[in-house]
This record gives structure tokens, sequence and C-alpha cells, in this order.
């Protein structure tokens, strides 16, 4: 169906190869939807500048830089970018869908995040940040509502609509404030020229934010907080989590210095903090506390009691502790025996070799097969997924020439309908049906075709969408009156043509054709006004 700026989209509108499945969100640039490639059943978030945005030049470039950005970078931390296009009036872009939820969306629902989560999720955010500066950008908007996290826990950084190119510092105006309040480094405050630790400073503000449930910063205004940031002094995290490791507080506030220069280097040098961070804890937890400095010794001075005459010489004691030592020391069971002996103790080490052996060695065609067929015997696609990537896959890798090629082609095209974007239901079969009738100019079909759509199919609620759009498509051509079919009000301007190409004047002829042409050729319905200016200019 043909859609005019400004029309909103809808279940099974088409942008390019794209189809339109639901609504994901919205913002102040335009709104984000959930389609799937028409062909391949490829998900994808697709992402729709406002088309009133559009028409204003700095939104416009804004958008496209946005675009030129995210083509740039490649990595897994980073939402991928598919493709970009113009289409129906929509300037629009796919990028990889990620299904999960937003940092923003946890800390609704969990208040804070333990400090081992919020560490995984820093080691993460900061190989994306290398990637994203390594390519000359700075991001400037790094929030909770930025990072997503899909159900591997995997962290995915979104969201550049507002990147900085190193170079084109012209994009932004002098002394522009731009960001997220909350998360903005004093420089984006003060409206000065940012740089890589600009970034840094606001991924402080997010881990800050992650560890103790609240900003660093807050305030009743907008100027409140740009000041606070500039100027304000803010709570060391371990006040609101006491069991915040020390390494941990210290490099977040690090994070938040206001000089630039007190902050880490770039994102690689934070990592590498990080990491050596992560290290030392693990150490930490992993060591044995066998110091227990505390428990009272067997031994205690008695000098008090006894006088020094009435103790033992040293060879008598000596003589006393050997045959405590002999006389409490249990003798050997039979079993114990048993295995004391070399040759049964060279025996079990053999027989640990052996299943240490038999664990890591390879599995056998049939073993693999056996094991993924198990698993394509679940409904759920996660066992399906699993038999491909960890047995059937690495099988015909490993083994190209096994005898299971019948019953993988089988489960190959089990696994490939079970993952299918679902199949479209009658009533989008008709109401596309129409729509490609309208395109064709045949509105009166069309619009028989939609109504018998909401007649058949209006009592049924899984085709409450599809019925709602025919709703809507024929408001739209009743919106549009009734030009299409009888075209009463171009006919003068075309018969006013007609008569200046029979007196001769060609060109006055010509000159209402061309514009009728260029006002009429991307209308919905003009089939035929277009073919009767065809003939117009054939005689």
């Amino acid at each position: 169906m043909y859609l005019t700026p400004g029309f909103l989209l809808m279940i099974g509108d088409r942008l390019g190869k794209w189809v339109i499945f639901k609504e994901l969100g919205r913002g102040g640039m335009g709104r984000v939807y959930l389609a799937q490639e028409e062909l391949t059943g490829k998900q994808a978030a697709i992402k729709i500048l406002a088309a009133e945005l559009a028409q204003e030049v700095g939104f416009l470039h804004r958008f496209q830089r946005e675009i030129e950005t995210l083509s740039k970078l490649d990595h897994p931390n980073i939402v991928r970018f598919y493709e970009a296009g113009f289409e129906n009036g929509h300037y629009f872009y796919a990028m990889e869908y990620v299904e999960g939820v937003s940092l923003d969306q946890i800390l609704d629902d969990q208040r804070r995040l333990p400090w081992k989560d919020v560490l995984n999720i820093a080691l993460q955010v900061t190989p994306a940040l290398r990637h994203v500066h390594d390519h000359g950008i700075i991001h400037r908007d790094i929030k909770p509502s930025n990072l997503l996290v899909n159900a591997k826990g995997e962290i995915k950084l979104t969201d550049f609509g507002i990147a900085k190119v190193f170079a084109a510092t012209h994009l932004t105006a002098t002394g522009g404030i731009v960001g997220t309040a909350e998360y903005l480094s004093p420089e984006q405050a003060a409206g000065k020229v940012v740089g890589k630790r600009s970034d840094l400073y606001c991924l402080g503000c997010v881990l800050y934010t992650l560890v103790t449930g609240r900003p660093p910063f807050d305030g009743g205004t907008y100027v409140e907080l740009l000041h606070k940031h500039r100027y304000g002094q803010f709570d060391r995290p371990q006040k609101y989590v006491p069991d915040l490791p020390l390494e941990i507080d210290e490099l977040i506030c690090q994070l938040l210095e206001k000089d630039p220069e007190k902050r880490p280097r770039d994102a690689m040098v934070l990592f590498k903090q990080l990491d050596a961070i992560r290290s030392k804890l693990e150490r930490a937890v992993s060591k044995t506390s066998a110091d227990n400095s505390d428990t009272p010794t067997m031994a205690e001075n008695r000098a008090d009691k006894v006088s020094m005459e009435d103790l033992p010489g040293p060879a008598t004691l000596l003589g006393r502790l050997a045959r405590a030592e002999a006389e409490g020391r249990p003798a050997d069971g039979p079993i114990t025996q048993f295995f004391n002996r070399p040759v049964v103790l060279i025996a079990i080490l053999l027989a640990c070799i052996g299943f240490v052996t038999w664990m890591l060695w390879p599995l056998s065609e049939r073993e693999m097969y056996e094991r993924g067929a198990k698993l394509m015997e679940s409904e759920s696609l996660f066992d399906m997924k699993r038999a491909w990537t960890e047995y059937f896959g690495p099988m015909e890798e490993r083994y190209p020439n096994h005898p299971y090629q019948d019953e993988l082609a089988d489960f190959r095209r089990r696994w490939e309908a079970a993952k299918a974007p679902p199949q479209p239901s009658e009533a989008q079969r008709f109401f596309l049906q129409g729509e490609q009738l309208h395109k064709q100019g045949n509105r009166a079909a069309a619009k028989e075709v939609w109504r018998n759509v909401i007649d058949a199919f209006g009592d049924v609620p899984v085709e409450r969408d599809w019925v709602n759009r025919a709703r809507a498509a024929l408001a739209e051509l009743d919106r549009n009156g009734e030009q299409t079919d009888d075209w009463q009000r171009v006919r003068p301007a075309i018969e006013r043509a007609r008569e200046l190409r029979e007196q001769g004047r060609v060109a006055e002829s010509d000159r209402i054709l061309n514009g009728l042409e260029q006002l009429y050729r991307n209308e919905p319905g003009a089939a035929k006004i277009l073919r009767e200016i065809e003939n117009v200019r054939k005689k």
C-alpha cells in the first residue's frame, strides 16, 4: 500500500524488503519497529525518522550522520547495521534486533545490580567504546537505556544519534549541549569540545547508577544538573554499597573526575584496569582461609602451677612423645593397606588418565548424530539450535561423508520451518491483494476487497489488526476524494492541453501536460490520469 509522508506504519507495511511486524518504541527522532526480511525471515529493528522532522535539514542531517556512523562499526557489543533507504516518503535504516531489555529496564525492576554483574557489564562496554573511538567517533550519550542485554547476557551498545566524528566539528554548534543530563560529562555540560574521555565519564555515571541504584548527581532542573556535573561533589559508591570492593569504588571515582586528564587515558587502559580488578577479586575469592589465628593452642604456659624441678628431662620427654605417637596412631585396616600398594596406586592413576582421555576424545559421527537427534525431538527452538551448533554442524565439518545425510536433510527442513516467520493469515493475504489492486490504479476493486475483509473477518479476534488496516485504507481513500475514478478536477486542464495541441501550440500544451505529470506521477490511483496525458501527447 502506498504511504504518504507522515502515515503511521501498521502491521504488514513494507519498507523495501522489510515487512513491519510491530512497534518497539518511539522517541524524539521517530519510531522503531520490529521487521522481517520477506525472503529469508531475518529480523531487524527498523528506525524511521519522523516525517515532520525529515522536512528540517538539521534533523535529516543528524539522522544521516547516525547511519554513516553505525555503518562504520562492526563489533559484537555494538548493534550491527544492515542497510538504509528512503521508501514511500520515509527515511529509515535497518539494524540488528536485540531480543532482550535495556539496563534502564533492569534498574526499574531491580533498583540496582550486584557489583559482580556491573563489573562484567563494564568489561563488555569498554571494548565496544574502544572500537568506536578507534573509528574516530565519540558516542556522547552513554546511558542505561542505550545499553541492551540479550538472553545470553551480552551487552549491545546502541543509539548513535548524537555521536560526533572527531573531524566533523562543524556538525555541532559552538556552545551547544547534547546528551542526557544525568550522564553528561563536565565538558559536555560546559558546551566544550569533547573527546574519548568524555565517553569514559558517561560510563562512570552509568556504573555508579548500576551499583548504587541512583545517579551520581540529581537535580530539580536541567541547569542544576549541568552545574553539578561541572562543580558538584558526589558521594562515593561505598557509602550506599558498603560491601563494594575498594578497587571498584576507586575506579568509578576516577572515571568521574572533573579534569579529563585524571581519568583513564582511553577505553583500552580502562579495560586493562577492570580486567586486573576482576583477576584480583577472583583470586581473593578462590583463596582458602586456612589461617585460624584465633584457635586456642593445646600447650599453655603452666609455670605458675608446676615448678621447673617437677618437669621431666629432655630425654624422658622425647621418649614419652614417641611412645604416645605410636600408641595413638590407629593400625591400618585391610582396605587402607590394599590401596597403599604401589601396583594399586599405579592402576588408579592409569584409570584416571584413561577417563580423562575418554572425556576429551572427539565424539564419533554416530555419537554426534544421536545426541543431536535427541535434541531435535524437543519442540524448543533453543534445543534445536543446540543440536545444530553443538553436534550436526561440527559433525558435517569433521565427517563430511557421514552416513546420516538424509536424516540431517530432514532435520534441517524441520529446523528451518521452526524458525521461519509466521505465514500470512487469510485477512492479511486478501488485504495485500487489495493493496496491489490499489497500486495498479484499480481503486474500485481495492475498495471492494477491503470491504469484504472487514465484513468477513471483523469478528475474528486474531485478524483484528488486518481488519483495522482495511478500515484505515478505506478511510484514506475517502479522504483523497474521487479524483482517481472520475478525475473531474483534472479534466479541464487536460482538455485545455488538447485544444492547444490541436491549434499547433505544442510547447504550451506540453507545459501543461508536464506539470500535471509531475504532480500526479506518485499519486495512488492516478494511472488513468497519466494514461490520458500520454494519449494527448500522441495526437
